[in-house]
């Protein structure tokens, strides 16, 4: 992965030195922005961090302060592991620059930072929203419809993360028509309505293909039967995982403590 980052960064550099052949800035500039790109290839990104963030000070023309804050952006996300401080960074993409592929890949960004790090469902349902409005549709707009319920899920909104799922298996050929069973499982096992949930997960395992998935929606349904007092179901189905669940052990101590209830319940 790594080394699939280092290729994307020297592509980059690559397009941001061509892109700024024809700018007018003075030989000291050019000199430090070719001193930070450096530094990138060398994958030493704090030193480039600093070094663009002077350039940033000296007041360079809008297509460089451009280039450098999307450069900034992608150091932070990529390489440092600060996503959140990538943030600010991608947003002056999105307010300053027209261009709609730059806006595109800024906004994916913000969304995927404010879903997955920053845990801000409202800041990134607002970001997919805004994507999900360019014409004509983007390629990625199934995607971004699925995350936006899935931010719903995530906030408590349940009503609005249903709609949404709902819309989705009424489309057979979305390409997450299937993800949207185990969606809707997982908003009924939260609002503890245990047998849709388990209708809609059986649904989904009808349809499922990836091991790891089928197991971890087994586990689920058997947790909903165990939730609805349905232990024989429940311990039957934590016994089939045995061989396949990534702690065995947690699924022994279940089944130790199905077997003692089913046990207590016949007395």
């Amino acid at each position: 992965m790594k080394t699939v980052r280092l290729l994307f960064s020297r592509f980059f550099l690559l397009l941001f030195v061509l892109g700024l052949g024809s700018c007018d800035f003075t030989s000291g500039l050019n000199q430090d922005i070719l001193s930070a790109q450096k530094y990138v290839d060398n994958q030493e990104f704090s030193k480039a961090v600093d070094l663009y963030e002077r350039i940033l000070k000296k007041g360079p023309s809008k297509l460089i302060k451009t280039k450098i804050n999307y450069q900034l952006a992608e150091i932070y996300y990529l390489y440092l592991d600060q996503q959140l401080r990538a943030l600010k960074y991608y947003q002056y993409i999105v307010e300053n620059v027209d261009d709609p592929l730059w806006q595109v890949k800024s906004l994916e960004k913000i969304a995927d930072i404010n879903f997955s790090f920053a845990k801000n469902f409202g800041e990134a349902i607002r970001a997919y929203q805004m994507l999900m409005q360019f014409k004509p549709r983007l390629k990625n707009y199934d995607y971004y419809y699925l995350r936006a319920g899935e931010a719903y899920f995530e906030m408590g909104k349940y009503q609005k993360a249903r709609e949404i799922f709902n819309q989705i298996l009424d489309q057979p050929s979305n390409p997450y028509h299937v993800e949207a069973f185990n969606q809707m499982g997982l908003i009924e096992f939260y609002n503890k309505n245990w047998d849709k949930a388990v209708d809609y997960w059986l649904e989904y395992l009808k349809r499922e293909r990836r091991k790891e998935q089928i197991v971890k929606v087994k586990f689920l349904i058997a947790n909903a039967y165990e939730s609805n007092e349905k232990l024989k179901e429940a311990y039957n189905i934590y016994y089939s995982l045995l061989p396949y669940y990534p702690n065995p052990a947690m699924l022994r101590a279940r089944l130790k403590a199905l077997y003692a209830r089913r046990v207590a319940r016949k007395r």
